[in-house]
């Protein structure tokens, strides 16, 4: 009987686990075979040339540029989003009634139900040069057009302000409603001890939310890996390639410009195994001992 109770579990879970294995694995283990090839799009002649695309990646600038609009998207929109977040839903626990904070939870989730492509489009019409919403006060005034997504300074500031704008509220209402979980004793106690309303919060609250906001910021640093539709509807890696990104240059060479599928596939490998390894690393640093 005991036997019987401890293979049920796997008799239930096994299946679903070996599709998500075949799922995954079978992509990963074709790509990196593709990534050691010199495979091109509409040639049959297929050549192992191994670790030459690799090696090419590191000479090339424009992969360089890549990576480092990458970084500088995650580390951008990551921090703007949970800064955002905490601020917003301390302000919203400390301040609004039940009632408003019922209203404005509803409102904020709004942004992140909306498709990324629809919501890409209807804030790069907001900020058209000549009839956008939030670029029309500035023409009127001085009579000239401001055009940020045609600005390399700019550019990767208005599309983030999108992603920040679409999941630092939704991750404000997940902050609120951790802050409402909490026990209400060390804020008494904290406050008994004529501490300032943002010391009980800095020293007392997001301590003990250490763990909740940890796990939230490395959901947020994944789902900024998958930022390529954001920025391909708003900019397309312009102007110039000062917002492409690592994904959308891998996509550039395997399907638009070159055909060159293998030199794609072995950006998507590296980044895939970087990826894992930032991502290994950074849990077992931020994980409590």
């Amino acid at each position: 009987m005991t036997l019987h109770k401890t293979r049920l579990p796997l008799v239930f879970i096994g299946p679903g686990l070996l599709v998500l294995a075949v799922l995954a694995l079978v992509p990963t283990v074709f790509a990196i075979a593709v990534s050691l090839q010199d495979r091109e799009l509409g040639q049959s002649d297929i050549g192992w040339v191994w670790f030459s695309n690799y090696l090419q990646l590191f000479s090339d600038r424009r992969f360089l540029n890549s990576v480092g609009v990458s970084l500088t998207w995650e580390l951008l929109t990551v921090s703007a989003t949970m800064g955002l977040a905490v601020l917003l839903g301390v302000l919203l626990f400390q301040s609004a009634t039940p009632r408003w904070r019922n209203l404005l939870c509803m409102l904020f989730i709004v942004p992140v139900l909306l498709p990324r492509v629809s919501a890409a489009f209807v804030w790069k019409f907001a900020f058209h040069p000549l009839f956008g919403l939030l670029t029309w006060p500035y023409k009127a005034i001085t009579g000239e057009p401001l055009d940020l997504l045609a600005q390399p300074l700019t550019a990767l500031l208005t599309v983030a302000f999108v992603d920040v704008w679409q999941w630092g509220l939704f991750f404000a209402v997940i902050v609120l409603k951790l802050l409402e979980t909490l026990p209400p004793q060390p804020f008494e106690a904290a406050r008994m001890d004529h501490a300032k309303p943002w010391e009980v919060y800095a020293f007392v609250a997001l301590p003990m939310l250490r763990a909740p906001l940890i796990s939230l910021t490395f959901v947020k640093m994944i789902e900024s890996l998958r930022a390529f539709d954001l920025i391909y509807v708003m900019t397309r890696g312009g102007p110039g390639i000062s917002t492409e990104t690592l994904d959308m240059y891998a996509f550039s060479q395997g399907f638009i410009e070159s055909g060159r599928i293998s030199y794609a596939s072995s950006m998507a490998v590296l980044m895939m195994v970087a990826s894992t390894v930032a991502f290994t690393y950074l849990w077992k640093w931020t994980r409590p001992a």
